[in-house]
């Protein structure tokens, strides 16, 4: 377990963030904020997104306060506004475009993915959500995500009916081994794979998701983790590491016994 007090220092930039999201009236006016208790697994997600071009939330570091204040202090400088220090996102939805949950679509209980397919407009666009799809299935699984369901897969239709998945965003049920189904490869609400077979024959299907999924197996995972936390001003325990190098490798044997 990783808490987020041995993470910070001196110099880490904190987003204060008001408990009502309310600002001061000569403050510009900014996105909704989402505020939630630190998980180490949202920046790492949000990093491995970033690699494979992924839509997803962007996190940083927030501290809610009472003071109506919406500025980013140093974490030395923010203890006379007494915040509860977590994980700050943006409000992703574009105005110009409807979001709807998985679940508010006609789709199989047991195979969210092919029911979602039918409801691109087109050839063109089902090829696109197919691709997108698979990107958060592949994702998924070599996080360990154990809690992808009907309340945070999100889709998106633009006004010419187009239908895309929203950004991604809820990586908390991951890289953490006691989260492990040992009798399950993958639980997803777009389709879970119930052992290696199941994979390999949805790759018969969709021979795309072995290229994706195998481009893991090409992820340096301290790196990510690195790079993801520097970028916060974060620091991560040297005791630690293990944890990430051994996951990282009992990850990538799975996905070389599936697509191998």
């Amino acid at each position: 377990m990783l808490y987020i007090n041995e993470c910070l220092t001196n110099n880490t930039p904190i987003k204060l963030v008001n408990v009502d999201n309310k600002r001061s009236l000569f403050e510009p006016v900014e996105p909704k904020v989402y505020f939630k208790k630190f998980n180490h697994a949202e920046f790492i997600g949000e990093e491995l997104a970033n690699i494979r071009n992924i839509h997803c939330s962007h996190y940083f570091i927030a501290g809610l306060t009472r003071f109506r204040i919406n500025k980013t202090l140093p974490c030395s400088r923010i203890d006379k506004y007494s915040p509860t220090i977590g994980i700050g996102s943006y409000d992703f939805k574009n105005s110009n475009k409807e979001y709807k949950l998985i679940s508010e679509y006609d789709v199989r209980d047991d195979n969210g993915f092919e029911s979602m397919l039918k409801h691109a407009k087109d050839e063109d666009n089902k090829r696109l959500l197919c691709r997108d799809m698979l990107e958060l299935l592949a994702l998924d699984l070599y996080m360990g995500q154990v809690d992808r369901s009907n309340v945070n897969v999100m889709f998106e239709e633009d006004k010419t009916d187009n239908v895309r998945l929203a950004p991604l965003y809820d990586f908390e049920y991951s890289l953490n081994n006691i989260y492990h189904d040992f009798n399950s490869i993958s639980n997803n609400s777009l389709y879970s794979f119930d052992n290696i077979d199941d994979c390999k024959d949805f790759i018969g299907k969709y021979p795309m998701f072995r290229d994706i999924l195998s481009s893991y197996l090409d992820v340096n995972l301290v790196d990510v983790i690195s790079r993801a936390y520097n970028k916060r001003g974060l620091v991560i325990p040297s005791d630690k590491w293990n944890f990430y190098i051994d996951f990282d490798q009992n990850q990538k044997e799975k996905i070389k016994r599936i697509v191998k």
